[in-house]
C-alpha cells in the first residue's frame, strides 16, 4: 500500500485445483509505480476449503462479493464497452510515430473514466492532447518507442509528465486495465513446481510461504 500510495491499482483473483485436487485462490495487485514501471504484486494464495462453514464464507461472503464489487465498478465505469476501452487505449500506442493515435477516442477514453475527468479537465484535455502529439512526433526521443509501457516510462524520464498531467493520467489508467493475467497464470505454473506429486500432503500455510518468495 505503501508502493501504491494513491496511485490507481487492480485486483486480480483466479482460482485453479493443486496436485492434491485442492482449490487454491491466488491473488494479485497492479499498479503503475513512480517510475511507470507496470507492477503486478502476488500477494499470496489461499485454499478453499470444501467444508460447508468455509465453503460458504469464501465463497458467498467474500468470493462473491468481491466479484460482484468488481463487476459493479467495471458497470459503472465502462457499462458494455468493453470493447470501446479496449480501442481507446490501442490511441495510446507510440509505435510507427503514433499512427494509431485519435483525439476523439481518448478523449471518449476519459469520459468512460468519468470519475477520474471532471467537466473542465475533459476541456484541458482536448488542448493538452493537440499539442501533445505534435510534440512527441517531432521528439527524437520519443520516435522509436514501441509499447505505451515505453511511452510512459519516457514520460517521465523526460518530464512530459509534468507538461501533460491529464494525458499522463490516461498512460497510468490504460496501464493499469488488467487485460492479461501473466502474474496469476506464473503463481500456477508456481504451485506446480513447488507442490508436486511427491509434495502433495504439502500444508496450505508452508505453500503460500513458499511461493510468496519464489514468485
Amino acid at each position: 500500500m505503501k508502493d501504491i500510495s494513491d496511485s490507481y491499482y487492480a485486483i486480480l483473483v483466479d482460482e485453479s485445483r493443486d496436485v492434491s485436487t485442492k482449490e487454491q485462490l491466488t491473488i494479485t495487485v497492479r499498479y503503475v509505480d513512480n517510475l511507470e514501471q507496470v507492477v503486478e504484486r502476488f500477494i499470496g494464495i489461499k485454499h478453499v476449503a470444501s467444508t460447508n462453514t468455509d465453503l460458504h464464507h469464501y465463497c458467498v461472503e467474500f468470493f462473491y462479493t468481491i466479484i460482484d464489487m468488481q463487476l459493479q465498478e467495471l458497470n459503472n465505469r465502462f457499462f458494455e464497452a468493453s470493447t470501446e476501452l479496449l480501442l481507446c487505449i490501442s490511441c495510446l500506442n507510440p509505435s510507427n510515430s503514433f499512427s494509431a493515435y485519435n483525439k476523439e477516442k481518448l478523449i471518449r477514453l476519459a469520459e468512460l473514466y468519468s470519475a477520474d475527468f471532471s467537466i473542465v479537465e475533459l476541456v484541458a484535455l482536448e488542448y493538452q492532447l493537440s499539442t501533445y502529439i505534435l510534440d512527441m512526433r517531432t521528439s527524437e526521443e520519443f520516435s522509436s518507442l514501441e509499447s505505451i509501457a515505453d511511452l510512459a516510462k519516457q514520460f517521465v524520464k523526460v518530464k512530459k509528465d509534468i507538461v501533460y498531467p491529464l494525458v499522463h493520467r490516461l498512460l497510468v489508467l490504460a496501464l493499469t486495465v488488467p487485460i492479461a493475467t501473466a502474474t496469476v497464470e506464473r503463481a500456477f505454473s508456481a504451485m506446480k513446481i513447488v507442490k508436486h506429486r511427491l509434495r502433495s500432503k504439502m500444508g496450505d500455510d508452508w505453500l503460500n510461504d513458499s511461493l510468496v518468495p519464489y514468485i
